[in-house]
């Protein structure tokens, strides 16, 4: 099993399954587009996530993560214009 879905610049990627040719565990593999050329999320920014929790986790570090990058952006950003 294979699928992909994809929201805005970010998506991911659903691997294995019971109808593999190789059967194996589901995973989630969640990724970022590269560029703004990019027609899919193909640069991968998590391994294989396998549960639930850690899905939720791994979502709720990124967005952490990213709201302290926003701070600071903004702090550069109104520092370099004084």
């Amino acid at each position: 099993m294979e699928n992909e879905e994809a929201v805005g610049h970010f998506g991911f990627h659903l691997v294995g399954g019971k109808d593999e040719p190789h059967p194996k565990d589901p995973a989630i593999q969640t990724y970022v587009m590269s560029s703004a050329l990019s027609r899919s999320a193909n640069l991968a920014i998590s391994s294989h996530l396998m549960t639930p929790a850690e899905i939720d986790r791994f979502i709720s570090d990124a967005v952490a993560t990213l709201q302290a990058i926003r701070i600071d952006a903004k702090k550069a950003l109104a520092t370099a214009n004084r």
